[in-house]
């Protein structure tokens, strides 16, 4: 059944995704070079690199370090005969040593708590891209991102699929620089502490910063965190599920690359709605971005040589906007495809094995797969082959096809570049191929792993004990007529990141959320802190109306609210393979998502689009989980005022407090850069007017303009925006 369509008071917005290549003329400040051809560029020429395992079992502490370097991700000059082409990359690597591009995957072990600091050592000197200095890539300085007064790349690094403390989680506005001389108004530490109380788990670590994370993902800053448990030690003792050599991590991503082997993000002026400001020169945001070299754990269209046995993958989209439709074919462009078996999901293992042939990934999204290679002879090749689209997702037709949301099919991605990921050629070892006796020890024989197999207890469901919350995914325009994407609730429309909190669960209540996609296009929606399960998708029949939406720097953009006129009555329950614990679920359009979840640790978090591009332009969301033996106060101790109001003589705060707590109170302007720090006192419970006097560190008067005060209690954050006129 085809979802039903949503009524857009804005019908551009459908087609708003740019595919380069067929963009507008660039700017004169960021012209575009010329392009490396991933047509005529050898595939399948290297082995899929190996990260570096970290063994982080023994619950020790780790220095990490983010840096640059020079790495060959298999790029070659075919103009030169094949010349080697060497990339700059941003990498993790334990500090003190080389960094890599994806970073060394860490290997932890259920209830052995670890510490981890993050150092930022990247070069500070300038890349010649206007916006923030130094970046490997052009900064949008329009976006509401991460801004140090004195210059510096803001990182943070967030564990995708931790169950993390709020201090340790690497919130948005929780970024340092190099040396951590500056940090965002969220940090509260260096050294951050994963417990690793939750059942093995293929989990990543990324860079999170606001508003420049798809830079920094795309630079080179992520890497695999493997979680065990006794339940997952006991199938690899055992012998169920394959290990050592026939146990790979595979994170796939899309790039582009300059001729010379750089690095190259489109930042181009995107295609933008008339009647709206002018945008500013200089490097612009995209509404999505699709690659055209398809880089697997950073080498472009790798081979891997297997044995024909059991291989066990764990897969990872990290690309920016791209959903990956994969295959297994025993012919690069043809042929049929190949049976595997899916063990498991984001955050752990699946009860049992889910035969598949095709598996949907959306970014941040895992799967835990096992393909047997037994089944082929020595010399044979299959390609792991994409027949997702080059362009948003929107869902599969009933034919299994990249829909276009309106009963048609979208053309799946490009067979010559995009729709190859890489080949596995199996080799038989010579042992075999001269009746010899194979060698013993753990990895011996193949692993037993089939369809049926018990891999864990059955997965009880979540019941309820807490609110129903009504969420809405919303595409919106900008203050310059730009796609916009942005979250909101079915009450009160589309939100911006610094508005009000309005998903405020209580600690231990286990909640249901309705998430309403009003788009054109499918997002991967991502929880941090929590694990949860997919109730149903239910098809529903809306119409959008527009609404005024407020920028971070003032100005005015175009947000939504959704009504709901009816739901389909034809709610399904998960995928097969999705009846596990998820983190990031896709939502396709036109319909509900359900989710259920427990909030068991007090704190600020987020929630958000994982389509990168989406994340950094205003589609994420804090939420706040509210400790019941803290809070004896309204439902969300926030300012009266959520947007109080600035007078020329002086300023005011109101803040009520349901009993007495320390209050420190900091004013930052719209770039994130510190105004100044009012100081941190003991105020009892009731209302107080916080006061200030409109003037900087410096005693400088500022001038008219959006400010926003930040509000430090002892377990919570507090964000109220301020318009100051003169």
């Amino acid at each position: 059944m085809h979802p039903q369509r949503i009524h857009l008071p804005w019908p551009a917005l459908a087609t708003a995704a740019l595919l380069f290549g067929l963009a507008t003329a660039p700017s004169p400040a960021t012209a575009q070079p010329p392009l490396l051809d991933p047509v005529t560029h050898p595939k399948f020429q290297n082995e899929l690199p190996r990260p570096t395992k970290i063994d982080a079992g023994k619950g020790q502490h780790f220095e990490m370090e983010m840096n640059e370097t020079v790495q060959w991700l298999g790029l070659v000059d075919v103009d030169n005969a094949h010349a080697r082409l060497m990339t700059t990359v941003w990498g993790y690597g334990p500090a003190g040593s080389a960094v890599t591009y994806p970073g060394p995957t860490i290997v932890a072990s259920k209830n052995g708590p670890i510490t981890v600091t993050w150092n930022n050592s990247l070069p500070p000197y300038n890349h010649g891209f206007p916006g923030l200095g130094g970046h490997l890539l052009p900064v949008d300085p329009t976006l509401h991102l991460a801004h140090p007064v004195a210059g510096g790349i803001p990182t943070v690094t967030h564990l995708h699929g931790g169950h993390t403390e709020s201090a340790s989680d690497g919130l948005p506005e929780a970024w340092f620089t190099q040396g951590f001389a500056e940090t965002g108004p969220q940090f509260v530490k260096q050294r951050y502490t994963y417990d690793n109380d939750q059942e093995a788990a293929t989990l990543w670590y990324h860079d999170h910063a606001l508003g420049i994370t798809r830079l920094n993902v795309y630079a080179g800053l992520a890497g695999f965190y493997l979680l065990r448990d006794p339940n997952e030690m006991r199938l690899l003792r055992t012998n169920v599920l394959p290990q050592g050599p026939y146990e790979r991590e595979i994170v796939i991503q899309d790039r582009m690359f300059a001729k010379d082997g750089q690095l190259f993000y489109p930042s181009e002026d995107p295609e933008i709605e008339p009647g709206f400001d002018p945008l500013p020169p200089g490097p612009s945001a995209i509404a999505e971005f699709f690659g055209d070299f398809i880089v697997v754990n950073g080498t472009a269209w790798p081979r891997l040589t297997v044995e024909p046995r059991k291989y066990r993958l764990r897969l990872l989209n990290g690309s920016d906007s791209r959903f990956y439709v994969l295959e297994f074919r025993n012919d690069a462009f043809g042929g049929t495809d190949q049976p595997f078996l899916q063990i498991g999901t984001d955050d752990g293992l699946l009860p049992m094995p889910v035969p598949l042939d095709r598996l949907k990934l959306g970014p941040g999204e895992r799967a835990d797969v096992v393909f047997d290679f037994s089944r082929f002879g020595d010399g044979t090749e299959l390609f792991m082959r994409n027949f997702g689209p080059d362009e948003p997702f929107k869902g599969l037709d009933e034919d299994g096809n990249p829909s276009d949301g309106e009963g048609g099919a979208l053309p799946p991605a490009d067979p010559m570049t995009t729709g190859q990921i890489m080949k596995f050629v199996v080799e038989v070892p010579d042992y075999q191929l001269v009746g010899g006796i194979p060698p013993s020890g753990p990895n011996a024989a193949d692993a037993t792993v089939d369809v049926g197999t018990r891999l864990r207890p059955p997965i009880q469901p979540l019941k309820q004990k807490g609110a129903t919350r009504q969420l809405v995914l919303f595409e919106g325009l900008d203050r310059y007529g730009r796609l916009q994407p942005l979250l909101g609730t079915l009450a009160d429309g589309s939100l911006s990141w610094f508005q009000s909190i309005t998903e405020n669960p209580m600690l231990d209540d286990v909640e249901v959320w309705e998430i309403y996609n009003a788009t054109p296009d499918a997002h991967p929606i991502h929880l941090h802190l929590v694990a949860f399960q997919i109730l149903n998708r239910e098809s529903f029949d809306g119409t959008v109306a527009e609404k005024p939406q407020p920028q971070h720097d003032g100005g005015e953009g175009v947000g939504g609210i959704l009504t709901v006129n009816a739901l389909g009555g034809d709610a399904q329950g998960p995928e097969p393979n999705e009846n596990g614990w998820k983190d990031t679920a896709v939502m396709l359009p036109g319909q509900v998502t359900r989710l259920i979840a427990k909030f068991d640790r007090a704190g600020r978090y987020v929630w958000h689009c994982h389509i990168l591009s989406h994340e950094d332009h205003e589609m994420m969301r804090p939420y706040e989980v509210r400790s019941r033996a803290a809070i004896a106060m309204p439902a969300e101790p926030v300012a009266q005022d959520a947007t109080p109001r600035l007078r020329a003589r002086g300023t005011e705060l109101m803040l009520t407090l349901g009993r007495a707590a320390p209050v420190g109170v900091k004013v930052f302007n719209v770039l994130g850069q510190e105004v100044r720090d009012l100081g941190r006192a003991s105020y009892d419970a009731g209302a107080h007017a916080i006061r200030w006097d409109g003037r900087d560190v410096r005693g400088h008067e500022v001038p008219s303009g959006v400010y926003f005060y930040q509000v430090r209690l002892p377990e919570t954050w507090l964000v109220a925006k301020a318009i100051l006129l003169r």
